[in-house]
């Protein structure tokens, strides 16, 4: 069991009063986060059920994928640090089984246990930063012990003075390069943080100076000094340190996972992804996302590997690194499928005003529900929509990728006690036990509007955009708040949609309206558990959340109270729906506010809306 973080009395006022620069990042006060008391370790005995209902061919072709998901995931660690390789190699011969007695014996008995913690968190996440923008430290642990441990390790001779005294700063002090990326549009602070996406020295100001005119940075590029000044350099087979290594292996299985191939477009898809790997091309991964999206949901063994997200740049024009490979459950997609089918009965209710989408006779974007086998990213989703290549959503279309928990994972009475407590802290105590009675199928319903219906809904002045430009890419880092806060919205506005019934999302109208009440409940517990556990609002999910926060605040829609019906403290002091149509309707407006913004490329308005909340 693990012990909840709750919102310090500076945060909870932060959000009454409405002084929230800290919280954004804006502040000059930038805090580490401290790290948990206490990790879970997952079973993975549930994948077996579902590995065993694969065909021999399926079973091949996933384990050369997955083989090539563990190759690359170096490459996930390379973006969030320059040191992260290092760290990951020291980190996990100290905690071998040959040294791990050594390492307990120089650290003492509570700095060993703190960093057994930091280890697994720092390998979970892919390197020093969480998904909020803010590195975890070791309190316990010195400087001077990390430093033994780093000369104690088959690193030590490649690594200058310089380099070990930035790592041990990195781990232990809590004011070195304490975010991974600024929160500054106009990258201020660059050179203060940790991120890998640029050269270390180089300034926002620089960046901002050549932007688009010398320096056009992509998905796969890395920002560098030159002799001509800063320039881009493409992650390839080619290229040094450690990237063309992990290229070369990614490569190697992806060409023994291609026989296997279970369908011509998934062929396509991986002979794409092996030239882009080799040649650095950006045409060549789209190409492989559309074949990706054309497979739809005809193999059952799905992937997705490369620099796909936009995590980490504070542009948002250089991907981070990730990689999933999943197994369809073709029961259960029939759901989603259903749903996509009926797109264009949702775009039609949208408060879109023109900019609404007119969907082919026989459009149904491919859904597909599946079980993660593996999971290589920064942080951890309940579904992606992908490609990101607007123009491709527009001409070919786009692909919905649902989780679904592993089988009988919902039973796991840990997980369960875990889930109420969290609850507890984060609702009125009267809401814990139906929002938890009825969790799973809300938060299903939830992101399988918002993955399929909000993400792929809504058009833009194309005269506003570049004919091969991502709306959400233009707008930076305040766009893709808008875009997962847009996604989020449909789901919330049409969450009791006499269509779900249809489909047999809801049971009946009254399942429906019921699943309207608690997934309002839901929705603000989660985001108190997720400021509690984050401690910023940086992360694009909450920034978004923030927004909308504001405006139910600001409507009488929700309001702070104590969850346990006494008198409210700031320890006690939870946020509940008072008024649920009226919640609703404000879902409704900002919907289609941020529509407006992204459909007209309203950049200044895009600011002043979320400087405002």
């Amino acid at each position: 069991m693990y012990t909840i973080m709750r919102i310090s009395m500076l945060l909870a006022l932060s959000f009454v009063l409405g002084g929230v620069s800290n919280v954004l990042g804006q502040g000059g006060d930038l805090k580490p986060l401290p790290l948990p008391k206490t990790i879970r370790v997952q079973s993975a005995a549930p994948r077996g059920e579902v590995w065993a209902k694969l065909s021999p061919k399926e079973k091949m072709l996933a384990y050369h994928l997955i083989q090539a998901a563990n190759a690359g995931r170096e490459l996930l660690f390379q973006r969030t640090h320059r040191h992260s390789l290092t760290i990951k190699s020291v980190l996990e011969e100290a905690l071998s089984q040959e040294q791990i007695q050594k390492t307990k014996s120089q650290l003492g008995e509570k700095a060993f246990q703190e960093f057994v913690v930091y280890g697994a968190k720092f390998l979970d996440q892919g390197g020093p930063y969480t998904a909020s923008n803010r590195k975890y430290v070791l309190e316990q642990v010195t400087q001077s012990q990390v430093q033994a441990l780093i000369d104690g390790s088959s690193r030590a001779s490649s690594l200058s003075k310089q380099d070990r005294t930035e790592i041990a700063r990195l781990l232990c002090d809590p004011q070195y390069e304490v975010q991974q990326a600024p929160e500054s549009p106009d990258g201020k602070g660059l050179e203060q943080t940790g991120s890998n996406f640029y050269e270390k020295g180089i300034t926002g100001p620089e960046v901002m100076a050549v932007l688009d005119k010398t320096l056009k940075p992509n998905i796969n590029s890395r920002v560098i000094r030159s002799d001509r000044g800063l320039a881009c350099e493409t992650l390839t087979l080619q290229s040094p340190e450690g990237v063309g290594a992990a290229l070369h292996k990614v490569v190697a299985h992806l060409q023994a996972a291609r026989p296997y191939a279970l369908t011509a477009h998934q062929k396509e898809q991986i002979d794409a992804m092996i030239k882009y790997f080799q040649g650095g091309n950006v045409e060549d991964f789209r190409q492989a996302s559309i074949s990706w999206v054309r497979d739809r949901a005809d193999s059952r063994v799905d992937f997705m590997i490369g620099w796909v997200e936009f995590e980490g740049d504070f542009l948002s024009r250089m991907a981070a690194w990730e990689s999933y490979v999943q197994i369809v459950d073709p029961e259960i997609s029939r759901l989603a499928m259903a749903l996509a089918q009926r797109a264009q009965d949702f775009e039609n209710a949208m408060p879109y005003g023109p900019f609404k989408k007119k969907f082919p006779a026989d459009y149904s974007p491919p859904a597909l529900m599946v079980y993660y086998f593996q999971e290589i990213s920064g942080f951890r989703s309940g579904g992606y929509n992908l490609p990101n290549f607007d123009d491709i959503r527009r001409d070919v279309g786009a692909k919905n990728i649902i989780r679904l928990s592993m089988p009988g994972e919902d039973a796991d009475s840990t997980l369960k006690a875990m889930r109420r407590e969290a609850l507890q802290e984060f609702l009125p105590a009267s809401k814990v036990e139906p929002v938890l009675a009825n969790r799973e199928r809300c938060w299903r319903n939830l992101v399988l509007m918002h993955e399929i219906i909000g993400h792929g809904s809504g058009t833009y002045d194309t005269s506003k955009y570049a004919k091969t430009d991502d709306p959400v890419s233009v707008l930076g880092r305040l766009g893709s708040a808008l875009e997962e806060q847009r996604a989020d919205l449909t789901g919330l506005v049409f969450v009791d949609d006499p269509k779900l019934v249809e489909i047999g999302a809801c049971k009946d109208a009254t399942e429906a309206k019921l699943f309207r009440q608690l997934t309002y409940d839901m929705y603000m517990g989660d985001f108190l558990q997720r400021m509690s556990r984050d401690r910023t609002l940086a992360e694009m999910h909450q920034r978004g959340h923030w927004l909308f926060i504001n405006k139910l605040l600001n409507a009488g829609a929700i309001q702070w109270v104590a969850r346990d019906g006494g008198t409210m403290t700031p320890e006690n002091q939870v946020l509940a729906v008072v008024d649920y149509d009226r919640f609703q309707s404000v879902a409704r407006t900002v919907l289609g506010e941020l529509q407006a913004i992204k459909a007209d490329r309203e950049e200044k308005q895009l600011k002043a809306l979320f400087s405002e909340h």
